[in-house]
């Protein structure tokens, strides 16, 4: 089975482009499948390609410092599951979550690769169950961009609003944090 347009269009990354144009990004995606225990991507690595999840569930973590009793160790800390629901994952996960399970028809991860050369992975992902993904290359997307101009500007825009929500985040994330640090040395 080929990936095609329809698949393209439930990834809110490509939601707003016209079936033709996801067509011409369908052509160009290299499917795979994995089992449970795969890693898809490394907190850390660069990388100029994005994951295309069709089918399955995986878990997104970030590596922590924390202080253990033989002083500071490194440790992976599960941040949220992600799991489709068009179709839903054909096999159960192999573990019971710990973290929130959000759903969508299809996801993409990894979408700074459309944007920046080299983007740094800034977390991991790995499979939970079986999954039907695809890989979506930044050479690849730059040139159907170039030939039809008209599929940049919706696709950046989604990538910028998951950024600016990223940010975001962070933002809140360190006044927490500044916040937390500021109690403990007043105390």
């Amino acid at each position: 089975m080929s990936v095609d347009a329809k698949q393209i269009k439930k990834i809110n990354y490509f939601s707003k482009l016209p079936e033709d144009m996801c067509a011409k990004i369908a052509k160009v995606v290299e499917q795979k499948t994995c089992g449970p225990k795969t890693r898809l991507l490394k907190e850390g690595d660069t990388g100029d390609t994005m994951i295309l999840v069709f089918q399955g569930q995986v878990e997104v973590s970030k590596n922590m410092m924390v202080k253990a009793a033989s002083g500071f160790t490194m440790s992976r800390k599960s941040i949220i599951r992600l799991e489709t629901t068009d179709p839903p994952p054909s096999t159960k996960p192999i573990t019971e979550p710990n973290v929130a399970v959000v759903q969508a028809p299809a996801f993409g991860i990894g979408e700074f690769s459309l944007v920046l050369d080299d983007a740094i992975r800034t977390a991991h992902v790995d499979s939970t169950t079986d999954v039907g993904y695809g890989i979506l290359k930044l050479d690849d997307f730059s040139t159907i961009v170039d030939e039809n101009p008209s599929i940049g500007s919706p696709v950046y825009f989604e990538v910028a609003k998951a950024a600016v929500t990223n940010l975001a985040t962070a933002s809140k994330d360190i006044s927490n944090l500044t916040q937390a640090f500021f109690f403990i040395l007043t105390r």
